[in-house]
């Protein structure tokens, strides 16, 4: 799968007019959601015989040769601090360079099965947990652009270090924004299955571009800088 991204950065005195120019732009309510996010290390590179089902989530080439950093998601409630959802795997390639309008990079997401998560449990020989953040979300469809308004918070340190994937929720009260002046992320994503085709490629950066070009003046859509967005393991 390949996305292609913009992102901004909004004040949380414009949190609110934000929301309301998105609802008239995409002619909905924004869909509420809280998403727990874990990160690890990987410590062992996917062996080139090894299939998919009961493994890692899937290596690219541009990611082969050195270890990454990869994410288990899921989505939870704040209000009773349960799990609403299975688990995700997302991995993410560097973006490509020469991609000036949009950020541009391949992604590996999908449901984890059992047998799966147990390669990121403690004392795995996979992957070693680093951190973690719990993101409340204010999610548009717009077409087929995806737009997701959110303000990461982080768990108080050492949180889940036993085991992260069995540690409780914790309310929001107990933890900290990741940037302490509040300002919410804006992404706007769309993905094709197909970075090949050419016709599908093309669509979905023009539409990129029009949702960007509609929002000028509102919201300030960039390019992020590409090696921000590195997630290979530095020194390994």
């Amino acid at each position: 799968m390949h996305e292609f991204l913009l992102f901004s950065q909004v004040p949380v005195t414009r949190h609110d007019q934000v929301l309301h120019i998105l609802a008239g732009v995409c002619a909905s309510q924004p869909t509420k959601l809280t998403e727990q996010h874990l990160i690890y290390r990987q410590t062992r590179l996917l062996d080139a015989g090894t299939s998919k089902k009961g493994g890692p989530p899937k290596q690219q080439s541009a990611q082969a040769q050195r270890p990454s950093y990869h994410k288990l998601i899921r989505e939870v409630d704040l209000a009773t601090r349960q799990q609403l959802g299975p688990w995700t795997g997302r991995a993410e390639e560097l973006p490509q360079a020469g991609v000036s309008v949009a950020v541009s990079r391949s992604v590996d997401e999908r449901t984890m099965d059992e047998s799966e998560l147990e390669r990121f449990r403690e004392g795995g020989q996979w992957y070693k947990y680093v951190n973690q953040f719990i993101a409340p979300t204010s999610r548009f469809v717009h077409n087929n652009i995806v737009i997701r308004l959110s303000r990461p918070y982080s768990f108080p340190e050492g949180h889940g270090a036993l085991e992260p994937m069995d540690a409780p929720v914790l309310p929001l009260s107990d933890c900290k924004p990741v940037d302490p002046s509040g300002t919410y992320l804006f992404e706007a994503c769309v993905r094709v299955e197909d970075v090949k085709n050419s016709k599908l490629t093309e669509q979905a950066m023009g539409e990129l571009l029009a949702f960007k070009k509609q929002l000028e003046g509102a919201v300030d859509l960039k390019v992020a800088e590409r090696l921000s967005l590195d997630t290979r393991v530095k020194g390994a």
